[in-house]
């Protein structure tokens, strides 16, 4: 698993992105969750998604109040599975701050949020869409 913090300054905001997620960080990504604020249904709903540990799977939650965000992204089959997992995820995200600051999502600042989110998850999400790149973690 490699774990990513980033920051967006324009909507402070922050981001944890967990990448390659099995179910052995099951405890320590609901530890997180409860920290952010999930409860009831939603961190019941994570729970079971994170105990099956499926392939090509994730998950989004964020705390509107205190701009945070965490994301998962479980061990994905293909590249082409990460790409969808990614931008599905990346979705979730960006709409989030969208509606929590009123950002039309048919506008040019809802792409360009989107814009800068993918490029703050590149250095690391560039690693799970090369199949080369793939076959490396997994030696490590």
């Amino acid at each position: 698993m490699i774990v990513q913090d980033f920051y967006i300054p324009e909507y402070d905001w922050k981001v944890r992105v967990y990448y390659a997620v099995t179910t052995y960080w099951k405890y320590e990504i609901l530890h997180e969750l409860k920290r952010i604020g999930c409860r009831g249904e939603q961190l019941e709903r994570a729970a079971r998604s994170l105990s099956e540990g499926n392939p090509d799977t994730g998950l989004t939650y964020s705390d509107f109040y205190g701009r945070e965000t965490l994301m998962v992204i479980s061990l994905t089959s293909t590249p082409e599975q990460f790409q969808n997992s990614w931008d599905h995820e990346k979705g979730h995200l960006c709409r989030h701050i969208s509606q929590a600051f009123g950002i039309d999502p048919f506008g040019e600042e809802a792409q360009y949020l989107s814009g800068y989110v993918g490029q703050k998850m590149f250095p690391v999400a560039k690693k799970f869409l090369c199949e080369h790149c793939r076959k490396e973690l997994v030696r490590r």
